[in-house]
Order: C-alpha cells, then sequence, then structure tokens
C-alpha cells in the first residue's frame, strides 16, 4: 500500500513562509517581537581624587638617611651604649608616628 502524502522535508519547510494564523482579516497580522533595548548601566559617580599620604614612606626614608651618620656619631662617642641609644631614639620616633597615624 503506496500513499501519495508524504512529510515535507526541514528544507521544504524553510523554504515556506510562516503561517500566520491569528489575523482575521489581510493586513491584521501580529507584528514580529523585538526585544526591548538594553539601558546602559549609569556611570558611577565620579570620585574626588585623593592623594595619597606618603608621609610614612618619608619618614622611613629621613630615618635611614639620619641613622648612618648618627651611629657613627653615638659608636664614636661612646661605644657600643651611645649606639644604643641612637637606634632606640630612631625606632621610638618611627613607633610613635606608627600609632599615632594609623588608618582606619
Amino acid at each position: 500500500m503506496s500513499t501519495s502524502q508524504h512529510e515535507p522535508t526541514n528544507d521544504q519547510l524553510w523554504l515556506q513562509p510562516p503561517v500566520d494564523t491569528s489575523a482575521t482579516q489581510p493586513g491584521q497580522a501580529v507584528a514580529p517581537y523585538t526585544p526591548p533595548a538594553s539601558v546602559p548601566a549609569p556611570l558611577p559617580a565620579a570620585q574626588p581624587y585623593v592623594r595619597p599620604d606618603r608621609t610614612q614612606f618619608v619618614l622611613g626614608i629621613i630615618s635611614l638617611g639620619v641613622a648612618v651618620p648618627l651611629t657613627a656619631i653615638g659608636d664614636g662617642m661612646n661605644g657600643l651604649a651611645g649606639l644604643l641609644i641612637v637606634w632606640v631614639g630612631i625606632i621610638m620616633v618611627n613607633l610613635i608616628y606608627g600609632v599615632t597615624h594609623r588608618r582606619p
């Protein structure tokens, strides 16, 4: 038994225009779906420029620069005791600065 009807192939289906069954009269077809236009995200508020705090770095450089001659002077005048006095003084200056200038 042979039938004269057969299923259309994919190529045949794609070549045919889509059938609009919702239109009751010609020209009343439903418009194709268009996705809404994307709205760009708002730009973040401009942050004012904040100059970085470099005082800790500057204090470290100055401490090293001052430590060399003061070490020589302290060692030459009082030996080990003078050396310890110089370095304890330098350490205390840096420690006090670090405690009083903590960042939140």
